[in-house]
Formats: C-alpha cells, structure tokens, sequence
C-alpha cells in the first residue's frame, strides 16, 4: 500500500510524498520467512523486501532490500468458531537502506548490529491460516499476514529517512511438532 516516504537531510529540505513500492520476492536476496514456536508463542523472522517505484526527482534510486526485517514475538489466539489458527505479533523492524539521494549514496552507515543493518522502528501482524497435517507430527501451513511497520532509518551523511509500511504477505510453509 502507498505510504508517506520521508526523506530529511542537513541543509535540504524534507522531501515528503506518498511512495510506492515493489517486493521484488524472487529478486537478489529471496523473500523468505522463518517461525519458531512453543505452544501458543512463536519468534518469527520476515525478509521483506521494498523497491521504490515512484521516485521524485531528488530520488535517483532508493531501496530497503537486503531487509526491511521485520523480527516478531507473535501469540496464536483461539478462535472457537474456527479451524484456523489466527496469529497477532509485534516487534521490531531491522532495516537497510540503499540508493542514492541529490547525488550522495545514501549507505554505508556504520551500524550497532553491523553490515549497514539499524534497529529503525517497531511493527505489528496479524495472520490467520488453516492446519493442515500431513503426518503424525508433520504439518503444511499456507498463511495469509497483514503488517504495519514504521521504520525511521540513518543515511551516509547525516538525516534519516522515514519509512512506514502496510503490506499484504502470503506464505507457504511446513513444519514439525513433537506433539499433536
């Protein structure tokens, strides 16, 4: 979904207009997604990816697309009247910025967690999908996430840019259980 890109730098002015973006899954490093649970609670790992399509012209390139991670704690809530599992979570957004802005690269910056990778922002999903089992403790799990995320992230040479997120993801996974 379109949503305001926010672009600050020292001595500019704020470049602010609706933005929006390609996943690109199959592109460079792959879409991918990974969930560790226990019981009602998992962690969860989702390497999205955004690529900005409608650049002003202050923009030459602008990426998130070594991650706009998204690092969840999630809960599975009961739903009596269904079959289905349905997730709600919250966490935090990994991120790192590429492209070039008025001429400058925008990365490396030097980061905490190393490789140009910055804490930027927090994020919440809500996903519901049905149990499949396909043997004693084996199981298939299509799912279907909404996320919201804001992320402010550090560019190469002082500012930050600013950048919320709404996206619709559809997942296909498989997985063990040790008990049924």
């Amino acid at each position: 979904m379109p949503t305001t890109l926010t672009v600050e730098q020292p001595g500019e002015a704020p470049i602010k207009f609706r933005a929006r973006y390609r996943t690109r899954p199959w592109t460079g490093s792959p879409y991918y997604a990974y969930r560790l649970g226990y019981k009602q609670w998992s962690a969860e790992l989702v390497h999205h990816k955004l690529y900005l399509q409608n650049p002003p012209s202050e923009i030459e390139h602008f990426e998130v697309s070594h991650g706009y991670n998204l690092a969840m704690v999630s809960r599975t809530i009961p739903v009596a009247v269904s079959p289905g599992i349905f997730r709600v979570g919250l966490g935090l957004v990994i991120g790192h910025p590429e492209g070039r802005i008025r001429g400058k690269a925008i990365n490396p910056v030097k980061s905490l967690l190393g490789g140009g990778y910055h804490i930027s922002g927090l994020c919440l999903q809500a996903a519901i999908g049905p149990k499949l089992g396909v043997a004693e403790h084996w199981f298939f799990r299509p799912e279907a996430k909404i996320t919201a995320a804001w992320a402010r992230m550090p560019l190469a040479g002082g500012g930050t840019a600013t950048v919320p997120n709404i996206a619709l993801h559809t997942l296909f996974g498989f997985g063990y259980r040790s008990q049924r």
